[in-house]
């Protein structure tokens, strides 16, 4: 058998690793429940918490509930609706 054929036995042998070893990794993802960002957010609920606007504004409050495309936050100034589009980051204070 020639130096060729060995490496070709080589190669496709580690192809077939890195597909398994792929596959595992996957498994492994879909065993492990990764915590959505509603889940995220309740937990915040009731928290102070620094909400940074994508224009880099940055409004502090407390988190007084969320739906699917809002936060309400009770800030200094009263009560303000977020957009959770418009949010860039959410940094817990307490």
């Amino acid at each position: 058998m020639g130096i060729d054929a060995v490496l070709k036995v080589f190669e496709t042998e580690i192809s077939d690793l890195k597909k398994k070893v792929e596959s595992v990794g996957k498994k492994i993802k879909a065993a492990i429940p990764s915590p959505s960002s509603a889940d995220l957010l309740n937990r915040l609920v009731g928290k102070k918490a620094a909400f940074t606007l994508r224009t880099g504004q940055q409004v502090i409050g407390t988190l007084t509930e969320h739906d699917r495309y809002n936060c309400l936050v009770q800030a200094d100034d009263g009560l303000i609706i977020l957009l959770k589009h418009a949010l860039d980051t959410i940094k817990p204070m307490d």
